[in-house]
Order: structure tokens, then sequence, then C-alpha cells
């Protein structure tokens, strides 16, 4: 059964650990037959929800139609403040309902250990605004996760190849 995952990394920084950790998951997927659509929302211009015109916006249109044509989604982000970032934020705000009843998987990566719960208010958010399916198993990785060449290191690939094979195996009960 073909399934198609939105690969979402909200990062705007060039070579970020969460991009990194959203190219992995991509790998991860792709090897187990689901059809990928990667969104890197450093590709676009988007507005700040709650500004003139923003839901009349080209780009936001797009993008809410690309998350209503996917089954599931994986969000790769970094934290800041104890969260997810701003533009994961604002990306979810934008598209809105598109995301109803969809199986979500995170990912998300910090400086240090202290992060590890900085994803619940989003997650809160998906399943309560939503009815999103969120994996209880997100993944989580700090910058010890990666070697000194940006590749990730084997501990953090069994996480990330865990939560993909979750996330498919969700996606395809619930597409059946």
């Amino acid at each position: 059964m073909d399934v198609s995952i939105l690969v979402l990394s909200t990062s705007l920084t060039a070579e970020s650990n969460s991009r990194r950790l959203a190219r992995c998951m991509e790998e991860e997927l792709v090897a187990a037959g689901a059809t990928i659509d990667r969104l890197d929302l450093r590709d676009y211009d988007l507005p700040m929800c709650g500004a003139d015109g923003c839901w009349e916006n080209t780009q936001t249109k797009l993008l809410r139609q690309r998350v209503e044509a996917c089954d599931a989604v994986f969000v790769a982000s970094p934290v800041y403040n104890y969260d997810v970032n701003a533009a994961a934020k604002n990306f979810i705000e934008l598209t809105g309902s598109a995301w109803t009843e969809k199986i979500v998987a995170m990912g998300v990566t910090a400086g240090g250990q202290r992060s590890g719960m900085a994803p619940l208010g989003f997650i809160n958010s998906l399943m309560l605004d939503f009815r999103c399916l969120v994996l209880p198993r997100y993944v989580y990785a700090t910058d010890e996760a990666y070697t000194a060449t940006g590749q990730p290191t084997e501990a953090i690939s069994e996480r990330i190849g865990a939560a993909g094979r979750e996330l498919l195996r969700l996606a395809k009960a619930m597409k059946a």
C-alpha cells in the first residue's frame, strides 16, 4: 500500500542538526517504501500568521494543499527556549485544518539534555486542535547525536529507524 509522508524541516539554518534529522528520517522512510514529499521551510518566505493577507498568500495555500494531500507527517524542529522553533508554530497556524486527523511523528534537536519535553506543547496543540494521532515515541537528539562530520551516531540512527517504522506502520493502518 502506497503511503505518502510529508517530511517537514522547520529549521531556517542551512546546516542545522534538525535538517540532518529530517534527511535521515527521509532516507529511512524511502528505504521502507514510503512516498516522500520533502518540505523545507527554508525554501519559503511565509508570512507571519495574523499578518494582512496571510491566508490568501499563494505559498500558504500551496503548503496547505501539501499537508492535506499526505497520509502522515514527520516534523523536524530545533528547540529554542524550551519549545519548537517559531517557524514550526507559524507553519501550523498557517496550514491549520489541513492537519486534521493526520498521523504525526516528531524529531527535535537541542543543544543539551534539558529540553527533552520541549515539544509537548506543540504535540498537545496537534492532538487537541486537529485531532492528530501523534506517535508517543519522538526523536530527541542533542549535539552529541552527530559525529564531527555531521553523520548521525548509531544510537540516533536506531531511534530514527524505530520512529520511522512506527510512523509508516500507523499510516498504512489508518489508510486501510
